[in-house]
């Protein structure tokens, strides 16, 4: 599998996050660099769902 395969597959994943495993999740992280990369990552989706309702206007 190419990089771009695996990053295609990592946003895919990252997709099916559900929020409230989000501190399970970044409390695992190995190092601090992780951590971070976990809470932009689950602020990203995040960020995309909450767009997602506001335009169906499921708020």
């Amino acid at each position: 599998m190419s990089k771009v395969e695996i990053l295609h597959e990592l946003y895919n994943q990252c997709g099916n996050i559900n929020f409230n495993d989000s501190h399970e999740i970044i409390s695992s992280a190995r190092t601090e660099e992780e951590a971070d990369f976990f809470r932009v990552v689950t602020d990203f989706i995040l960020q995309q769902k909450q767009k997602r309702a506001i335009d169906e206007k499921r708020f």
